[in-house]
C-alpha cells in the first residue's frame, strides 16, 4: 500500500524517511520505494528501449534477406521448454533476425530434443530459392539439464553444435577457450555472456543500416513480437559500488524473462567461434559454403582460400 495515502502516517515522518534512505543509498532507497510507496524500484543504467526496437521491424517477403551470408543459432534451456533463435550475418557482422521460438516439452526427456534437431538440422531460403542451414549452434549447459545438453551436443560437434557455460563479470572474452574437462568429454566453450550484452546492447543502438545493425522481421511468424522484444531489452547495465569500488552489473528489468537475450548472446558466441570472414563470403559465388553435416577439417592446404577457421575453398 502507498503510504502517502494513510491517514495513519504523517507527512514530516514520511520525508524524513525518505531523506535518511537517500542519504544511506541506493540500497536504502530501493527499499523505501518498495515499502512506503508501494511500487517496484527500477534502477537507473544503460538499455535500450523496446518500443524503439519494435519502430524498427520491416517485411522480409522471404526467410532470408539477400545480406545474409551464413546463419548461427542460440538456444536456453528452461524447466519446460526449449527457446531458440535463429540469426542471419552479413558483411560488418549486420545482423537480421531470421526466427524465434519456443520448443515446449521436458528437456528431461527425449521428445523435445528430437524437435530441435530437426528444426537445427532444417534449412531457409532465399527470395531465389536457394537454401541455407544453421553454420554453428550454441546451447547453454549452465542450468538443470547439463547432461541432457551434453548428450544431445556430443555427437553432433560435427555439425558444429557445440555446449556452452555462460561466465558473468567484466573483462572476459566472448568466446573462452574450450575444453573437455567433463565426465563425457563434451566440448565446452566457456562464454563471457556479460562482454556479449555489452556487444549486442551497443549493436543494437546503431540507427543506419550496415555495420553491426541489427534487422527484425514484421512477419508473426518469425516469433519478434512484443514479449522477444521485452526479453531482449530485458537487461541494462547499472554501475554499483561494492566495498566502496565501482563496478557494472546487469540488472534484470522487474517482471520480465530475458531468454530472447540470452539466445541472441549465445548465436552471437557461435558466430565467434566460427569466426568466418564475411568479407570473402560476400564475394564467393555460392551462398552456403557452411554444410552442417561436413565433418570439421584439419589446416588447408598453402593453395586454398580461407573463409573460417576449419572451413577452405
Amino acid at each position: 500500500m502507498n503510504e502517502l495515502a494513510s491517514p495513519w502516517k504523517r507527512w514530516t515522518k514520511i520525508i524524513e524517511e525518505f531523506l535518511e534512505a537517500k542519504r544511506g543509498g541506493p540500497e536504502q532507497l530501493k527499499a523505501w520505494v518498495n515499502t512506503t510507496l508501494g511500487e517496484t524500484w527500477e534502477e537507473e543504467g544503460e538499455g535500450v528501449e523496446t518500443h524503439d526496437l519494435m519502430k524498427r521491424r520491416e517485411t522480409y517477403d522471404c526467410e532470408v534477406p539477400e545480406g545474409v551470408l551464413l546463419l548461427t543459432a542460440g538456444v536456453d534451456v528452461q524447466d519446460d521448454r526449449l527457446e531458440v533463435e535463429v540469426v542471419g550475418w552479413g558483411v560488418g557482422k549486420e545482423s537480421w533476425g531470421i526466427e524465434y521460438r519456443a520448443i515446449y516439452g521436458d528437456p528431461g526427456q527425449q521428445a523435445v530434443w528430437q524437435q530441435l534437431d530437426e528444426f537445427l538440422n532444417r534449412t531457409w531460403k532465399y527470395v531465389d530459392g536457394t537454401a541455407i542451414g544453421i553454420a554453428c549452434a550454441c546451447i547453454d549447459s549452465g542450468g538443470h539439464f547439463t547432461q541432457q545438453v551434453y548428450d544431445f551436443c556430443k555427437p553432433r560437434e560435427h555439425r558444429r553444435i557445440f555446449a556452452i557455460k555462460g561466465q558473468g563479470g567484466a573483462g572476459l572474452p566472448l568466446v573462452g577457450r574450450a575444453t573437455r574437462n567433463n565426465r563425457k568429454r563434451v566440448l565446452l566453450f566457456p562464454v563471457g555472456v556479460d562482454t556479449g550484452k555489452e556487444l549486442i546492447m551497443s549493436r543494437l543502438k546503431v540507427e543506419e543500416e550496415g555495420p553491426g545493425y541489427c534487422h527484425f522481421p514484421r512477419e508473426p511468424e518469425k516469433g519478434y513480437d512484443q514479449a522477444y522484444f521485452d526479453g531482449l531489452t530485458s537487461e541494462k547495465r547499472v554501475l554499483r559500488y561494492h566495498k566502496g569500488r565501482p563496478r557494472f552489473e546487469w540488472i534484470k528489468r522487474p517482471g520480465t524473462r530475458n531468454e530472447p537475450l540470452d539466445c541472441r548472446n549465445y548465436a552471437t558466441a557461435a558466430l565467434e567461434i566460427l569466426n568466418p570472414n564475411l568479407e570473402a563470403l560476400a564475394k564467393a559465388p555460392k551462398k552456403d559454403y557452411y554444410k552442417q553435416n561436413a565433418p570439421m577439417t584439419g589446416a588447408p592446404s598453402r593453395r586454398r582460400r580461407i573463409l573460417s577457421r576449419g572451413i577452405s575453398v
